[in-house]
């Protein structure tokens, strides 16, 4: 039996009153400055964080879909478009759709009008490329070994600079990344999560398409970036969506009884599967024997011969030539949410290169998991992903104590506006963290194959 809950999705503002440090914001001598648009500039999903500067005040949010995508899912798909042609065509995808962004904000909250747009500032995070693409950056050092970026440290520029309109008069900060494939978004969730304390043993990982694993090694620190593909954030997923309304972020199945539990954001009919939501789906498939730990999905024959329950057996089918799962069938017009072979070969890749990122930044800092104070998970996924099933799917390690810090290089971008030693204190830092070129790794590929296991 399928049940269905729907769930409410919150909308609440943030007080970062606690964020506010002694000075100009961007540690530019702009006391004059009257909101700042703190930046996430994902692969996948760009988030916007309006705050009111003098009072520290997140006054409005807002997420979208990165319109690069239309122009390639990953990094490198998006660096081959820009060495043949279309890397201007990516800038300006880029900049018009955060300046469009701001603009809807400040509709939102009411501010359109009154609004000095000159009294504007926008803090800028992003993985390496994504910086590159949106200051509009030479990007040929990032496409081919050995990889170097067109520009270091902390970047400062006009909104006219860059190309933007009813913005041109606002200053934009870009924080420094720290090499070529770890960009300031992983400095960002350093700062903003103080990953550079001596008392401390900690590894972190921001799940995004391109997942940057941080080591803290007693202020030592070690990253790298594996590329997890955007399988977490909804994207090459057959029935997959990014968490908004309609979308299952939740799934509990029963081996015993054959019940299927459908959480849903409301606001919408369920159409489509979040990161969260795949987490569960793929761990509640292993728990009800119909996912093998080498990933296969067991046909309706396969599973009867193994004594699955018939309400889960029922539910298995072929859909584009491959063993499918069915979550959801709508009544009315019949929409499916399902999940298919390639669908779970996807989320094996993802996991799988985390995992090995992992293991292979321990490795390099003469650590064991056993060694580790506490693993942080950065991204938004992490904000309501059950952490039983992660660890269960092999995602996450077991037998550690984990923190779940939501989107921590959001915040790093609020605390540039805010604090006005944090832009200068993360560029120093960046010169002393040690990179780790994964690809130049000889265990590497052997971590990936063990990792990719279901368990």
């Amino acid at each position: 039996m399928i049940i269905l809950r729907e769930q409410k999705k919150s909308k609440k503002g943030v007080e970062l009153k606690s964020l506010l440090g002694k000075g100009a914001p961007c540690d530019q001598g702009e006391e004059d400055a009257v909101i700042g648009f703190a930046v996430d500039l994902g692969t996948t999903v760009i988030a916007i964080t309006a705050v009111e500067l003098k009072s520290g005040t997140v006054i409005g949010e807002l997420s979208e879909t990165n319109e690069q995508t239309k122009l390639g899912a990953d990094v490198m798909m998006r660096l081959m478009h820009s060495l043949s042609g279309k890397k201007d065509e990516l800038h300006r995808m880029a900049v018009t759709q955060v300046e469009q962004m701001a603009e809807r904000l400040l509709t939102d909250i009411s501010y359109e009008k009154d609004c000095d747009r000159s009294r504007c500032i926008f803090s800028i995070v992003g993985n390496t490329a994504m910086c590159h693409l949106f200051l509009n950056q030479e990007i040929e050092g990032l496409a081919g070994f050995p990889f170097r970026p067109g520009y270091t440290g902390n970047y400062f520029c006009t909104g006219k600079d860059i190309g933007m309109d009813s913005f041109g008069e606002a200053r934009i900060c870009v924080l420094s990344g720290i090499a070529a494939h770890v960009g300031s978004d992983a400095l960002a969730v350093i700062g903003a999560e103080k990953l550079y304390r001596k008392d401390k043993v900690q590894l972190a990982v921001d799940l995004g398409t391109n997942a940057e694993i941080i080591l803290n090694r007693q202020g030592e620190l070690y990253v790298c970036s594996t590329a997890a593909g955007p399988a977490f954030e909804g994207k090459g997923i057959q029935c997959g969506t990014r968490a908004e309304e309609g979308a299952v972020n939740g799934i509990k199945m029963s081996a015993s009884n054959g019940n299927i539990i459908l959480e849903y954001i409301g606001g919408k009919a369920p159409r489509g599967i979040c990161g969260s939501g795949l987490v569960d789906a793929v761990a509640g498939l292993r728990k009800c024997g119909v996912l093998q730990a080498d990933g296969y999905l067991l046909s309706a024959v396969e599973a009867e011969k193994l004594k699955v329950h018939p309400e889960i057996r029922k539910q298995l089918v072929r859909k584009n030539e491959q063993n499918a799962f069915i979550y959801y069938q709508a009544e009315k017009n019949g929409r499916e949410i399902y999940l298919q072979q390639s669908d779970i070969r996807g989320v094996q890749l993802a996991k799988g290169a985390i995992r090995a990122g992992m293991e292979c930044l321990l490795l390099e800092g003469g650590l064991k998991l056993s060694d580790i104070d506490e693993v942080i998970i950065a991204g938004a996924l992490g904000t309501c992903m059950r952490p039983s099933n992660a660890v269960g799917i092999g995602l996450l390690p077991d037998a550690v104590p984990l923190r779940f810090v939501g989107n921590a290089a959001g915040r790093g971008a609020v605390y540039m506006l805010t604090d006005k030693n944090f832009l200068s204190d993360m560029e120093q830092l960046a010169e002393k963290i040690h990179h780790v070129e994964l690809a130049q790794k000889p265990g590497f590929q052997g971590h990936l194959m063990q990792a990719m296991s279901f368990r």
